[in-house]
């Protein structure tokens, strides 16, 4: 639309770089008597005027940009130069009594606008203030504290301030930029650059707004009487005893005093690193006053307990555990580590620290201990990616801690440890049935995962900070805290509508789906379970009803069992003639064929030469493989080579055919694709005709691949319903977390949706090729009760719809407007989730009682779980409403009293003081009545009743 005006803009871009409308300059637009040859960059009306015109229009306006008409262009030009100074002290007037040295001709001042030189006077009346104040009270930020020479506009840095919290610039770069505005071309060869000046300035700057944000300048005991945390920015929503709880909040019913919980993440970084500058003191301006800890209390405290390294018990692959250990040269600094607030994704209050070894348990302990000072706690949570480690000896340590740091034994023995519902799936079963929020009660939809979001919100400025001293660094990471947290509690005016009516609706789709569920059993049974989630929900050390049985024989299981069995028979005398036994034969073939499989899945999609290349050497080994397999199959199975050349048709379907064609249709691959590694058959015992068997094999080849077969065909089933159970629980994730409408959180979804979808694959294939193996071993065998064939339309997980577990790219378009919720009572469950033992389940309808207790308890006990925790969701929704205007009208009442608090400030300040008081009163309250009116509607639309 607008390419056909692209001339015209152009045109009236370069009409500015001259006269307009006249050839030479005219009178002064002001007096009329002299040549108008200045413009001003920066005045709105452009009009040229004489030296000394522009000199009184600029009185007040003394970092403008200016330039003059030389007869042929327009060329720089300073204020400075045509006579402007700048006094200070007068309003622009001169000074009666000027002091001695009073006047600099090179005061440098940098602003929007760019680096300034000007002229400037101070004042030297009897009783005028430093030269410092006279500054400050033109918004400009004096460099130096005696005898200023530069200084910084209130204007630039502010601007740094917030660009640099919201886009992460960098000072260098800023200033840059700033400079680029006064001499782009860079052949001024300014002398007086004030780069250096602007980085501490920068610093002061920050902790002013902290102490001034905070009321500390209201305080008569004065800013040294700052108690840690003091100045950090709180979270409305999380328990206040004193601020927004009730007054009887302790002697609230057991049934809901959960609510009173404090639910703390925790999480380290190890982006955040430190370079070791060398640098022997940097102190931090307000060191423990905000987020970050008190620096002398915590090194302290490592120095004496710092070293404690505990074994790791935990069978997770995450690396948090597997490189706690961590070090790394030339850093003073690892990384940090944070501590928020689990519900709301708040920085605590002295909640961040560094690592200086690793992910070490005492720098976490102070870090989460240290926000906790002065908190009067009931309950608490922990959520923390190793929780199941870091909780083990966690009273132990805390005895450790400086006494004012303690908790009380009872509270941390009654704490919930939790592990964050993106990380669980990095632990073992194990950890993920103890630590699960999905199945702890009073979890509503709680996550754990906020401390991702605080990270990818800091980060980006890590190139800045691991580049700092000591102190810059913890200044600046305050500051980001801060704003951050500010952030958050401005947001919660539209994130919590949008939250309740979502909660609501999943209350009630889950609620109805668990009923419908519910009745398909026998209420002794149904009681039974709910009797058991009870207990196990009181006392984590009852049998937990969540974790399912184990699934029919695992191959790990069967691989020990026959090399047990193997043992016994060389210990009566029977040796084996051959290398490696039968039962390493034959799994040596199962990965060969699972190397297959996977090969011919990677190959579906179109590659690019690189890819293509990384294929063929693929290829290439996994030829050299079946070569190898099959000079050790001449001991195994010497008949093989002989079925190969008389053309005998397999038993059983190619890798290729599994994959590609499920239901048995016919390969009509080329001729040359038949001599791909992935395509060749191993001709294992399943293979050959029931007829040739017996002169193919050696004895008992046969019956060990039955088991064998059978021992894949449980494990892949195993696998199957896992991953399922992970792809529905990331999709549910992105609905609630908001990727739908985030173009890149959403392809960052789809793309991890795609891993899981590609490993469903890998399942059921591998599933197909052992079920087919068992049709051809043992056609009428027990097995047939349990195992059935694998189609499509069975790779469901048990509470979603059926597109839901398939790749996107299987899914039939939706329309726009489709929110259709998964309905669990309203389909029947798949077979694989019902015929998974190996006593067998024919159908849902014939089971008993006795029969569907094992195999389905733990799903009705999930599902139990899932309605819970929605309901759970809406009560604590509604009470952190409740919470957040609750604490606004206490904040604004705070800040009113801040007024004439402090005797010694004289009245132009307490002035000051007092406007400012009234001010931020006036900003809490404006900002709790606009939630408030959001809010209120959808309290009556549901029928919510809550005082506020």
């Amino acid at each position: 639309e607008w390419l056909p005006y692209r001339k015209e803009y152009l045109d009236e871009l370069l009409r500015h770089d001259a006269l307009g409308t006249l050839d030479q300059p005219l009178a002064c637009s002001t007096c009329n008597m002299h040549d108008g040859t200045i413009k001003c960059l920066d005045c709105h009306s452009g009009t040229l005027q004489c030296t000394s015109c522009t000199v009184i229009s600029h009185s007040h306006l003394v970092l403008h940009r200016i330039e003059r008409w030389n007869g042929s262009y327009f060329a720089a030009e300073t204020l400075q130069n045509i006579g402007l100074r700048v006094q200070l002290g007068h309003d622009g007037k001169d000074c009666p009594a000027p002091a001695p040295l009073s006047k600099s001709t090179d005061f440098e001042v940098v602003d929007m606008l760019g680096q300034h030189t000007v002229t400037i006077s101070f004042c030297g009346c009897p009783g005028a203030p430093h030269p410092r104040i006279q500054l400050l009270r033109i918004r400009w930020l004096p460099a130096s504290t005696d005898r200023p020479n530069s200084a910084f506009t209130f204007d630039v840095l502010n601007t740094f301030q917030l660009l640099n919290l919201q886009g992460k610039l960098s000072a260098y770069d800023f200033y840059q930029s700033l400079t680029h505005k006064t001499d782009n071309l860079g052949i001024l060869q300014r002398k007086n650059d004030r780069y250096d000046q602007f980085l501490p300035i920068v610093r002061i700057w920050r902790h002013l707004h902290m102490l001034k944000r905070s009321g500390r300048g209201h305080d008569p005991l004065g800013i040294d009487s700052t108690v840690n945390g003091e100045c950090a920015v709180e979270c409305p929503a999380c328990p206040q005893p004193g601020k927004n709880l009730p007054v009887n909040w302790k002697d609230a019913d057991k049934n809901i005093r959960w609510i009173y919980a404090l639910i703390l993440t925790i999480d380290a970084n190890f982006k955040l690193s430190l370079k070791e500058k060398g640098i022997k003191s940097d102190p931090a301006l307000g060191d423990g006053w905000a987020h970050w800890v008190p620096r002398k209390d915590f090194y302290e405290y490592l120095l004496a307990h710092g070293g404690a390294v505990e074994p790791n018990y935990c069978d997770s692959d995450l690396k948090a555990i597997n490189t706690a250990a961590r070090n790394t040269k030339n850093y003073k600094a690892s990384g940090a580590a944070a501590c928020l607030c689990g519900r709301h994704g708040l920085l605590r209050k002295n909640g961040l620290g560094s690592l200086q070894i690793g992910e070490r348990y005492p720098n976490v302990d102070f870090i989460v201990f240290c926000g906790l000072v002065r908190c009067i706690l009931l309950l608490v949570w922990f959520s923390y990616d190793i929780v199941c480690q870091w909780s083990r000896n966690l009273v132990h340590r805390v005895k450790t801690l400086p006494q004012h740091m303690q908790v009380d034994t009872e509270i941390l023995n009654t704490a919930t440890k939790v592990l964050p519902k993106f990380h669980e799936y990095n632990h073992g079963y194990s950890c993920q049935a103890e630590y699960s929020l999905n199945i702890t009660r009073h979890a509503g939809r709680t996550n754990g995962e906020d401390p991702e979001r605080w990270w990818r919100y800091s980060n980006p400025a890590s190139m800045s900070t691991k580049e700092m001293g000591e102190g810059s660094r913890e200044d600046t990471l305050d500051d980001f805290a801060r704003s951050y947290n500010f952030r958050k509690i401005t947001g919660f005016g539209s994130f919590y509508p949008s939250k309740l009516e979502d909660a609501i609706e999943m209350r009630e789709t889950h609620q109805d789906a668990f009923k419908k569920f519910d009745v398909t059993f026998p209420e002794e049974v149904t009681n039974t379970w709910g009797k058991e989630v009870a207990a196990w929900d009181a006392d984590h050390a009852q049998p937990n009803p969540y974790v399912e049985p184990a699934q029919g024989t695992s191959l790990a299981a069967l691989k020990l069992q026959l090399a047990e069995e193997e043992a016994a028979d060389a210990a009566r005398g029977i040796l084996r003639s051959q290398e490696k036994s039968a039962t390493a034969f034959l799994c040596h073939a199962l990965d060969i064929e699972d190397e297959q499989r996977l090969l011919i899945l990677r190959t579906k999609s179109k590659a690019t030469p690189l890819q293509a290349s990384a294929r063929q050497e693929k290829r290439n080994t996994l030829r050299l493989r079946i070569a190898r397999f099959r000079m050790m199959q001449i001991a195994y199975m010497p008949g093989v080579p002989e079925i190969r050349e008389d053309g005998t048709i397999p038993s059983t379907p190619s890798a290729h055919d599994i994959i590609n064609h499920p239901t048995g249709r016919p390969s009509t691959q080329k001729e040359t694709a038949s001599l791909l590694p992935e395509r060749e058959y191993l001709w294992l015992p399943s293979a050959i005709p029931k007829d040739m068997r017996g002169q193919a094999c050696i004895p008992n080849l046969v019956q060990m691949e039955l088991r064998m077969q059978l021992a894949v065909a449980d494990d892949s089933l195993d696998n199957l319903r896992r991953q399922l159970r992970i792809a529905s629980t990331i999709r549910y994730h992105s609905r609630t977390s908001g990727a739908g409408t985030s173009q890149r959180l959403g392809s960052r979804t789809q793309s991890v949706l795609q891993r899981f979808a590609d490993k469903v694959e890998r399942c059921t294939a591998r599933y197909r090729a052992a079920y087919a193996a068992l049709v051809s071993l043992d056609p009428d065998g027990e097995w047939t009760e349990r195992l059935l064939p694998l189609k499509a339309e069975d790779i469901r997980s048990p509470h979603r719809d059926l597109d839901e577990d398939v790749p996107s790219s299987k899914k039939k378009a939706r329309k726009k407007n489709d929110r259709s919720r998964p309905s669990e009572g309203k389909r029947e469950l798949s077979w694989i989730w019902l015929r998974n033992g190996p006593s067998g389940r024919p159908t849902l309808d014939s089971l008993t009682a006795d029969q569907i207790s094992d195999d389905m308890r733990a799903e009705w006990a999930r599902m139990n779980a899932r309605a819970d925790r929605w309901s759970e969701e809406v009560i604590w929704l509604v009470e952190e409403m409740r919470r957040i205007l609750q604490y606004f009208h206490w904040k604004a009442n705070w800040w009113r009293k801040q007024r004439d608090r402090r005797c010694d400030a004289s009245s132009d300040v307490t002035r000051g003081l007092n406007a400012y008081a009234n001010k931020q009163a006036a900003l809490v309250t404006a900002l709790g009545h606009s939630f408030a009116q959001k809010w209120y509607p959808l309290h009556g639309k549901h029928s919510i009743t809550v005082e506020w």
